[in-house]
Formats: structure tokens, C-alpha cells, sequence
């Protein structure tokens, strides 16, 4: 059995089953870069693989698959024992109840809720946003934000001539989507992960004038700014069957926000971004604004992890 230690500290246990290695993913990177903040700040922290960001205060609870279907996983896990009052378990929104069996439990809403698993979530649960991601029971808006920007991995070097459109194929691509992809003769980069992960990526961005994507929060928008590449948001708008879905209860999708409004609601996509093909010249004009403004937002990160810590203190301690 894994016994927390018995140091004064809060205990966060993170729901984090899979490393960079199985799943490159925006909320794979969150979970893994959080367990490192708080564990930065002296808290133990519990996760279920091997941590990405490795810390003295990070423990591992040893766990094993026992199945996968579809997108969904189920482990097991060796038991453990934490003192309840001072125990958080944080899991990302995708996760249903509350397997941890904790008192206080976190619903980090990672990207907008499904109703079906939002049934499943605890009455006193707290919900904290990554941004403005839609959920369906009505909570008080508390932000945390995290992620690794990867200044060192992505950055531009091609200051010359480049190639015009690539593209990755991820969320909200409608069915017909590879047509327009295929019409501008788009080179897609969707194996990124499987041809040299970021290394490769920024390799290929740098090599294109514009970046292509349906998906309107997406870390890849900033990876391309961050390679000099403009990204163009292909709004597919409410005729496609996927925008009806329950899945995507984002109101971006119904193509009633005009691009300062996608902005403001989307703060990390504020320079070199392009909300359809009418606001392009807007990213023509930013682009080289990407990379010190994203340092910025790493700052407002790192003070809504301080915020969530306070939180939890008051909570705890009084």
C-alpha cells in the first residue's frame, strides 16, 4: 500500500495514467506539467505513470491497463492511503466519478464537458476551467492554465521564402474537411508525433507561409506561431452534423463570433491567428508578436497555479 507523506503538505493525486510516449497530447502535457508545479511548490503529488517533469515530491502509484475501448482506458491501481482532509484528487474533465474516493475533488475542464459523463461528476465537486471551456452544470468560473509553450524546441528559422498551406487533421474536421485541404494542394503533418515529435514539427512549420485547422482552441495554432507560420481557423459553422453534437457545445462552432470576439474568448490565440479566411491580414500583421506575448501568458499561468494552491489551502486549513 502507498502511504502519503506526512509532512504538512496538501496531497494532490492527479488522474495522469499516460506518458508523452503512448499520448502527445495538449491535455497529457497540462496534467504532467501541473504535477511538476505543484510539486515545485512543496506539495506531494501522486500520479499513475512516470512523470514527464520528474521532482523529488512526485511519487508514482503503481498502476496497469486492464482495457481499452475506443478512447477510454481502465486501469487498475495499487491501493494507497491519505489523510481525507488534506487529500485533493484532480481529475481532467473526460474522467467520470470519483475513483480516487477522495473529499475534495477537482474537474479540471480541459475542453468543453460531455452531459452524459458531467452526470457522473460529484454535487460538491470544483470545477476549475483551462479557459473558457463549456460545461453544463453552472459553476463559479475559477481559471487554472498550464502547459509547456516548448520555446526551446519551437521556434522560427526560416526568416526567407516558404512554402504556402500545411495542415493537421484533429478535432471538429467536418467530413468533407481534406476537400479545401486538398484544393490548395496542403501538405498534412498529422503524423508529427510518429516522424520526430517537435523537433520534426517545427522543422515542417518553418518550411510554410500558412497553417490550416478546424479546431478553434488548439495548442498547434501556437506552435505555428511560434515557427513564424499563420494560422487560418477554417470555421466549419452549424450545417455540419459534428457541430450539432453534444460533444462540441461551444458556441465558436456556430459561426455567430466575429473574430474579436473568438479573441477575447480566446486569449492564447490573440496574435497570428486568423479566424477565417477575412481575417487574415490580422495574422499577416501579429505573427511576430507570438513568442513574447506567450511568455506573458506562461506568467499568467504560473500565478492561476498559485491561485489554485491558495484555494485549496483556505479550503483545507481555514
Amino acid at each position: 500500500m502507498v502511504l502519503s507523506d506526512d509532512n504538512g503538505k496538501i496531497n494532490f493525486i492527479l488522474g495522469i495514467f499516460t506518458p508523452f510516449a503512448r499520448a502527445l497530447t495538449g491535455g497529457v502535457v497540462a496534467m504532467h506539467k501541473l504535477a511538476y508545479l505543484l510539486a515545485c511548490k512543496g506539495h506531494n503529488v501522486y500520479v499513475f505513470c512516470e512523470p514527464e517533469y520528474s521532482h523529488e515530491n512526485i511519487k508514482v502509484i503503481p498502476a496497469s491497463l486492464i482495457n481499452e475501448q475506443g478512447f477510454i482506458e481502465n486501469y487498475v491501481w495499487q491501493s494507497f492511503s491519505f489523510p481525507l482532509h488534506k487529500t485533493v484528487s484532480i481529475y481532467p474533465q473526460i474522467y467520470r466519478g470519483n475513483p480516487f474516493n477522495t473529499l475534495h475533488v477537482v474537474r479540471w475542464i480541459l475542453y468543453d464537458t460531455e452531459y452524459e459523463i458531467e452526470q457522473f461528476y460529484g454535487d460538491n465537486d470544483v470545477y476549475f476551467n483551462y479557459g473558457n471551456f463549456k460545461t453544463f452544470r453552472k459553476q463559479e468560473i475559477r481559471e487554472l492554465t498550464v502547459f509547456n509553450y516548448y520555446f526551446n524546441r519551437l521556434y522560427k528559422t526560416n526568416h526567407g521564402r516558404r512554402k504556402t498551406f500545411c495542415h493537421i487533421i484533429h478535432k471538429h474536421t467536418p467530413p468533407n474537411g481534406h476537400e479545401i485541404f486538398n484544393y490548395l494542394n496542403s501538405e498534412n503533418l498529422t503524423g508529427w508525433k510518429q516522424q520526430g515529435a517537435y523537433d520534426y514539427l517545427r522543422e515542417k512549420l518553418n518550411e510554410y507561409e500558412y497553417f490550416l485547422t478546424y479546431d478553434q482552441k488548439s495548442f498547434y495554432t501556437l506552435a505555428a506561431g511560434l515557427c513564424g507560420t499563420k494560422s487560418v481557423i477554417l470555421n466549419p459553422g452549424p450545417s455540419y452534423e459534428f457541430a450539432q453534437n453534444a460533444y462540441s457545445n461551444s458556441e465558436e462552432y456556430s459561426q455567430i463570433m466575429s473574430p474579436t470576439e473568438y479573441r477575447l474568448k480566446n486569449r492564447i490565440q490573440m496574435f497570428g491567428v486568423a479566424y477565417g479566411w477575412d481575417d487574415l491580414r490580422w495574422a499577416e500583421k501579429t505573427i511576430d508578436l507570438v513568442p513574447d506575448y506567450l511568455r506573458e501568458i506562461e506568467k499568467i499561468d504560473n500565478k492561476t497555479v498559485d491561485n489554485f494552491i491558495n484555494y485549496w489551502k483556505k479550503r483545507i486549513y481555514g
